[in-house]
């Protein structure tokens, strides 16, 4: 049975055509809204992992980022520094993942907000499932967040409307994170996170990837 529209979309993210992606490509922007399963095998479970990634030219943008299920921050597995920008700025690993990810080209911004999260009985690899929380299309702003008005960054978003003309925007608790990606999108030669925060000590043990000395 062939996917629908809306179920590859929620699943891998914004669906730019051909030429948007090669010019995104040429840009040497990378985001990546992937999110994988994967095994922990020292605690025996399964999670998701995926990639804050992306940044922003003059003339377009593309950024990913990820929050928690109530919108507040997630902590970063760990940081990804790299000699080229607007590529993959952390990993994060988790149970359950909303993805922002957002487009821009100049003054014209889509933004999509999906959950994530595993479904299975215990003992077999789950399933990821998916489910679509916020797509809007061709929003504006006019503030040129990536050159003279970049001061109001981290305070400005696009204004979204529905195709009868109506204003439309994610729920509130989607409200921080949007600002943020938008930040991402104009973040010209971007080399650090928007959406993810710093982990210590306490973050790593979760993930088994460290142990704290007592």
């Amino acid at each position: 049975m062939q996917e629908s529209r809306f179920t590859v979309l929620t699943r891998r993210g914004l669906m730019l055509p051909s030429e948007i992606r090669e010019e995104i490509r040429n840009t040497g922007i990378r985001g990546r809204p992937q999110v994988e399963i994967v095994h922990q095998d020292r605690a025996n479970q399964w999670k998701l992992r995926a990639e804050e990634s992306g940044g922003a030219v003059s003339l377009l943008g593309h950024y990913v980022g990820f929050v928690a299920a109530d919108g507040s921050a997630l902590a970063w597995l760990n940081r990804v520094h790299s000699l080229l920008p607007n590529g993959t700025h952390a990993v994060v690993v988790e149970s359950e993942l909303v993805r922002v990810e957002m487009f821009r080209y100049e003054h014209t911004y889509d933004l999509l907000i999906t959950r994530h999260w595993l479904e299975g009985r215990e003992g077999r690899r789950p399933e990821l499932r998916s489910e679509l929380l916020y797509l809007g299309r061709r929003g504006t702003l006019a503030t040129e967040l990536w050159g003279r008005d970049a001061a109001f960054r981290g305070g400005a978003q696009p204004v979204f409307f529905t195709r009868s003309g109506e204003q439309s925007s994610p729920e509130p608790r989607w409200i921080a994170a949007t600002l943020k990606v938008t930040e991402g999108v104009c973040c010209v030669a971007c080399k650090h996170c928007h959406l993810l925060e710093a982990c210590g000590a306490v973050c790593h043990l979760k993930h088994g990837v460290a142990e704290m000395e007592a």
